[in-house]
């Protein structure tokens, strides 16, 4: 799986782990920091805030910046931008002046620099390797980031042990720094360089709506968005649930190891599905495998609602981030198979905007108001719904189409 991808593949690829080992870190020690700092759980909220609404205010400025300037270059100076920014954090806590309010814009500053990198990121990967690897090459970088995402939280337990949260943040510092000097060491732009030039005189405003007329006009293509919506928000609802109906619902501890599998079942699955879409060559038939796959993940959900033991919860919540992440995975790869490299970023970039926008941060509320009305179960069976809604619009001819159109594209360059 992992030979032949070539060299310029690979450091993009340790880019990618090193910067999300450190991101995970950071995921669970700046809400720590604030709370130290503040005593404040509402506070510590707005850290969520902070780390979400870049990529709702900037995905697609940084979808269209990607698509008009050489990729590498703005991966390079969003590394920088988002090490810099926390290291600010660092730098105050050595002077002694570390406040609520430097950790807020800081967190937000860094999050603008990942939202800026995850527009160019959309189209690295398509221009680094052969669209016959796509499927490998996506299950590599997105496994291992689910991975480090997995590994993440519990180093930082062991960290928090010998030093304090603002120290461990250094060490998002150095992986983002990392990631920079491995993404120049690419010896590509990974970029359309006719695209770069001719639309540099042009602005990125324009530029957002020519993307956007362009994911209207491409059969099929809007209808993708559909489905990534209605998943992301099922997902969204569940995760925004995950930690009160493991302790109430399913009288799982707060803390112990219990807990801390419960947790880990959800990274687990993610991992386990990242890695085995590329096994799988799922992108190759990916609506195929959308249209089976979002349908175990609804009847995941409404097994969920009648589960009473933790662990035969877990291993479902396995076995349901699987499938998701699996289906997310193979529709991702789709699109850079028949996205046109010019179009890549903001296509990519505006599909998530909307799924991530849209999806996750509405379906977590909306999951939080059913939890507060009508219980768990409630939030349950809406996920289950949800998915059962992204199998239906699957089942759009137009997508059919699509995917037969990539096949044939397939075949023809293979």
């Amino acid at each position: 799986m992992i030979r032949g991808l070539g060299r310029n593949f690979y450091f993009y690829w340790a880019s990618r782990g090193v910067s999300k080992l450190g991101s995970a870190l950071t995921m669970v020690a700046l809400p720590l920091l604030v709370f130290n700092l503040s005593g404040s759980p509402a506070l510590t909220s707005l850290m969520v805030v902070a780390d979400t609404t870049p990529m709702i205010l900037f995905g697609m400025v940084g979808g269209a910046v990607g698509d008009m300037w050489p990729r590498r270059t703005i991966m390079v100076l969003a590394d920088i931008c988002s090490a810099l920014a926390l290291f600010s954090i660092v730098a105050c806590s050595w002077l002694g002046e570390l406040s609520v309010a430097v950790v807020l814009v800081a967190g937000f500053i860094s999050q603008t620099g990942e939202a800026m990198y995850d527009g160019a990121n959309w189209g690295a990967t398509p221009a680094l390797v052969k669209r016959d690897s796509l499927d490998r090459a996506n299950g590599l970088v997105w496994g291992t980031q689910s991975l480090m995402e997995f590994a993440g939280p519990g180093l930082v337990g062991m960290l928090l042990v010998v030093m304090s949260p603002s120290q461990v943040v250094l060490f998002d510092v150095i992986s983002f720094a990392a990631s920079a000097v491995l993404v120049r060491a690419v010896s590509t732009t990974m970029s359309d360089r006719t695209s770069s030039q001719t639309a540099r005189i042009r602005n990125i405003p324009h530029e957002i709506a020519n993307g956007l007329r362009y994911l209207r006009s491409q059969a099929g293509l809007t209808q993708l968005v559909g489905v990534g919506t209605a998943g992301s928000a099922a997902v969204g609802a569940m995760f925004g649930i995950l930690v009160p109906w493991a302790v109430e619902g399913l009288d799982v501890p707060s803390s112990g190891w219990m807990f801390s599998v419960m947790m880990a079942s959800w990274s687990l699955g993610a991992t386990v599905g990242a890695f085995a879409t590329g096994r799988m060559r799922a992108g190759e038939r990916a609506i195929f495998v959308t249209r089976r796959l979002t349908f175990v993940a609804s009847l995941c959900c409404f097994a969920l609602v009648v589960v009473t033991a933790w662990w035969v919860a877990a291993a479902i919540l396995i076995a349901y981030l699987f499938c998701h992440t699996a289906q997310y995975m193979s529709v991702i790869t789709l699109r850079q198979r028949i996205v046109p490299s010019s179009y890549l970023s903001r296509v990519n970039a505006a599909s998530r905007v909307v799924s991530y926008g849209v999806g996750t941060v509405g379906g977590a509320a909306l999951g939080g108001y059913l939890a507060s009305r009508f219980g768990y179960p409630a939030v349950l069976s809406f996920a289950g719904v949800l998915h059962l809604s992204s199998c239906l619009i699957s089942w759009s001819p137009k997508l059919s189409a699509l995917e037969r159109k990539a096949q044939a594209e397939f075949t023809s360059t293979v």
